[in-house]
């Protein structure tokens, strides 16, 4: 008799083991899967949001043969490039564009830009999740997986504001000529509020032709806060 009761606190015994095993891993697993849950991004724009920026163009040829884009050139004969917000449906920001050219003539357009891709369906795309800090992914549901490098305060006229700086290079190759390369150097800085494009400053560096093209986008306007 005391050999069965013996027998069975022993089989008690590791019945309770296995349920606390079995409770401490399925604890891990849950702890785990909370940690790894995507962050619910937040857009920082809303409709009636007005944006308005200056462009420009560089151009450095060092090959002879090497010729004056008509990117460059357009970017040149800017006015000005608005932005006004016009839709905004959880990732989804709807857009409308206007483009003034310096001789007067306008070319406009809508289009969307999801701030968790960062996929656009029109000329401009730069509009980020607000608050992002340094460290994290501008578009963790993106394919570009682009970091946030540092966040640092600019001056404008009614305070100072949070600003998110991503910097990154890129190589490319043209589909038609894998011996003609293009480095690309960028540096973002988007307002970490609102997650709006404040500057931007791309330069290329071509192989064939040698040549270096910088193209450069500021903000100068908004009805959001005073910026000049």
């Amino acid at each position: 008799m005391q050999k069965k009761r013996s027998r069975t606190v022993f089989l008690l015994i590791i019945v309770a083991i296995i349920i606390i095993v079995l409770a401490v891993i399925l604890a891990v697993i849950i702890v785990a899967n909370l940690g790894t849950q995507p962050v619910q991004l937040v857009a920082g724009v809303k409709e009636g949001d007005e944006f308005t920026y200056e462009l420009m163009g560089l151009w450095e040829p060092i090959d002879p043969n090497a010729t004056l884009s008509d990117s460059i050139l357009r970017l040149n004969m800017t006015e000005s490039y608005r932005v006004t917000i016009t839709n905004v449906s959880n990732s989804e920001i709807s857009i409308h564009i206007a483009w003034q050219f310096k001789n007067g003539t306008e070319i406009e357009g809508d289009g969307k830009v999801d701030i968790e891709t960062g996929f656009s369906g029109i000329g401009f795309w730069a509009i980020y999740a607000a608050n992002l800090n340094a460290g994290e992914l501008t578009h963790p549901e993106g394919p570009d997986r682009v970091t946030i490098n540092s966040t640092i305060t600019r001056q404008y006229p009614d305070g100072k504001r949070e600003t998110n700086i991503c910097q990154y290079q890129r190589q490319y190759y043209n589909v038609n000529d894998s011996s003609r390369i293009y480095n690309d150097y960028r540096t973002i800085q988007f307002d970490k509020q609102t997650g709006i494009l404040v500057e931007i400053r791309s330069e290329t560096v071509y192989n064939n032709p040698r040549m270096t093209e910088i193209v450069w986008w500021k903000l100068k306007d908004s009805n959001v806060w005073t910026v000049t």
